[in-house]
């Protein structure tokens, strides 16, 4: 979302996995994505002269998989972002981050079929006389980031913006073909995405807090609105804690403005583990579709603080 939110946490160390499983109840061959990664943080020193600011660094691998045709998108991106504090009553940080990545796509031509490969009876066994370009192509990704947090009374807010693929990399297959038919279109950028987001941690009581976070999203002609909230409540014992949220979000595309989805959502704190369970259930689909386009989604985070802060790596 934000490349200055990398050490953006209290604690030393996080590390995250993901695994989202879409569309699973009306297509055979579901979109399944991976993504595992963490970041950490530690203290900014000049000399022998300690500041309260501080540097974060972070690595992340995700993985897109369509199983039916073998298509794959990776994507690894490495997160630097620099943290000022700037104030000492009321504990705030101005960040500033930057994301380097890499995207690589590939694709199994062997599980693709083409009209002239049809024996005109039963089957597409023939020979096929497309011109297929390389099936494994490699780009460079850019994104910058801001984002700003204070903690006040307890309650602690967020705010940045960020803005992703800044040189509009290339990701077509064609563009690394030669001898291409001329009036094949080899560009297919990735269009400039535009985030804004905002959200608070307010202690309601010793053992409940109140979560709310909004995320806007604009990229080319869509637009996407998150809006939502999370209640944490701990138990007596403070080692474990239940989580349940309620999200709605609103896309405006080709299609006009309209509520995509409502995602109810549960997860459990234990210790320095958070276990979440989410599912977008697709509004639009679900009226038409006797099963609707809805996606599962599975994620871990584990943080602490790790006890040597004078070093880059930290221990276990």
């Amino acid at each position: 979302m934000n490349p200055a939110l990398s050490g953006a946490y209290e604690g030393t160390y996080r590390m995250t996995a993901i695994y989202r499983d879409q569309w699973s109840n009306n297509l055979e061959s579901p979109y399944k994505t991976f993504a595992a990664g963490g970041d950490t943080r530690f203290k900014m020193k000049f000399g022998n002269r300690r500041t309260k600011d501080h540097f974060g660094l972070g690595l992340l691998f995700v993985s897109d998989r369509v199983a039916e045709f073998q298509t794959n998108t990776n994507k690894i991106s490495a997160y630097f972002s620099y943290h000022k504090r700037l104030g000492d009553k009321n504990k705030s940080y101005l960040a500033a981050g930057t994301k380097l990545g890499i995207i690589q796509r590939n694709i199994n031509y062997d599980n693709l079929t083409f009209q002239d490969q049809f024996n005109q009876i039963n089957a597409f066994n023939l020979e096929t006389g497309e011109n297929l370009p390389p099936n494994n192509i490699g780009t460079m990704d850019i994104s910058l980031g801001l984002n700003y947090y204070i903690n006040v009374d307890k309650t602690s807010y967020y705010i940045g913006a960020a803005a992703h693929h800044l040189t509009q990399p290339n990701i077509s297959y064609f563009s690394r073909s030669d001898n291409i038919n001329p009036s094949t279109d080899i560009s297919q950028n990735l269009s400039r995405r535009y985030v804004v987001h905002a959200s608070m941690e307010q202690q309601l009581s010793y053992r409940l807090s109140l979560q709310p976070r909004v995320v806007y999203q604009q990229q080319s002609v869509d637009n996407q609105l998150d809006l939502g909230t999370n209640i944490e409540y701990t138990f007596q014992e403070q080692q474990t804690s239940i989580i349940f949220g309620a999200w709605i979000t609103y896309l405006n595309d080709l299609n006009g403005g309209h509520i995509e989805n409502v995602t109810p959502l549960v997860g459990i704190r234990q210790g320095l583990f958070i276990l979440g369970f989410s599912y977008d259930i697709g509004l639009r689909d679900t009226l038409s579709s006797p099963f609707g386009f809805n996606t599962f989604e599975l994620s871990l985070r584990f943080s602490g603080i790790h006890s040597n802060e004078n070093a880059f790596c930290p221990t276990f």
